[in-house]
């Protein structure tokens, strides 16, 4: 009877000395390793946003490109050194570089264990990224697409105002800048309007200049389009201002797939994601992974089933385009100096 007494409080011993061990386990963080192309901006907050509102403890790194893809490589390899729960990529140009194409996929170069999310990519299935967004195909990777389906950018164009030429400059060593262009070409084709594009020359570093914008948008001024249309660009999304206002100056309206040349610019309509709530939906599909533990592969593709159709009414005032009144029933009004 004694010897099983103290085995009892033995085993009660061990028991409770353990259970500290278990509670810490359960509460730690995980740690997601974030990789972005241009800073942490509404997609990143947005994302990180949602862990802190469902309070799911995480630690993040963050990581930050600065739009230069020499760091990519360096920021693979740091990710698998700290043994990341989850690796977040920002851009397709980022998803690209960390994840790698579905048929290209090297271990000794990209993130192949770690199960990753993606989002701000405006075509994973033309950038190889994924090969259908049923599944991505991969074990380790799903995640999000964030631009609106051309046509119904188009269709909703010509809601604002009927046009026959549709013009486009572009960033060549931008893959998702020239898969835009490539769509659009398409559907040009299909809704029988003009399609009229003008690369931005590269400079000896194969870059685009700043100083490039101004002569390009000229030319396009020159051949009579009816609006000056933006897909995806992070060329053209970070010199916004300048580029939108020389726009303007040239009496064109900027129209985008994405929010900034609209909200942070003087761009006069975008038909979009909100950049914070795709974040929040990545951030959904990477709790689906961490918390509910349904392996990569099993989570489709996903992106926001509402767009949100963005004007600017200064911009409007300045170019004598003003919205028929139907829209504003359900269109964001963005009321401020453009620029601001």
């Amino acid at each position: 009877m004694t010897n099983r007494l103290t085995k009892i409080v033995i085993c009660g011993l061990f028991a409770a000395l353990l259970l500290p061990t278990a509670a810490s386990a359960a509460d730690k963080p995980f740690h997601i390793f974030m990789v972005v192309w241009r800073g942490c901006e509404d997609a990143c907050k947005g994302f990180q946003t949602y862990f802190k509102e469902n309070k799911i403890p995480v630690k993040f790194t963050v990581r930050d490109a600065g739009r230069d893809k020499k760091t990519l490589p360096g920021f693979v390899t740091e990710a698998k050194a700290v043994k990341a729960d989850l690796v977040v990529t920002w851009g397709t140009s980022v998803t690209r570089a960390v994840l790698g194409p579905y048929d290209k996929t090297d271990p000794a170069k990209h993130i192949t264990k770690i199960p990753a999310v993606f989002m701000i990519v405006a075509d994973p299935i033309g950038a190889k990224i994924v090969p259908n967004y049923e599944s991505s195909g991969r074990d380790n990777i799903t995640g999000t697409r964030n631009r609106a389906p051309a046509t119904v950018q188009m269709k909703a164009l010509q809601s604002y105002r009927k046009f026959k030429r549709l013009g486009m400059i572009y960033n060549t060593n931008e893959l998702n800048a020239v898969l835009s262009v490539k769509a659009m070409r398409k559907i040009a084709k299909k809704m029988g309007f003009e399609l009229v594009v003008e690369e931005l020359p590269l400079e000896a570093n194969g870059k685009p200049s700043p100083d490039s914008i101004e002569p390009t948008v000229a030319k396009l001024a020159k051949r009579g389009i009816d609006f000056l249309y933006v897909g995806s660009s992070s060329f053209l999304s970070k010199y916004r201002k300048p580029f939108t206002k020389i726009a303007l100056d040239h009496k064109l309206a900027v129209t985008a797939g994405t929010e900034v040349l609209v909200t942070k610019g003087s761009g006069l309509l975008a038909i979009a994601s909100r950049y914070y709530n795709v974040g929040q939906l990545a951030a959904f599909q990477a709790k689906r992974v961490l918390v509910d533990k349904i392996p990569p592969s099993k989570i489709k593709i996903r992106r926001l089933r509402r767009f949100s159709y963005i004007i600017n009414m200064e911009t409007a005032r300045q170019l004598k385009m003003f919205p028929p009144l139907d829209l504003l029933r359900y269109a964001e009004v963005i009321n401020g100096k453009p620029g601001s």
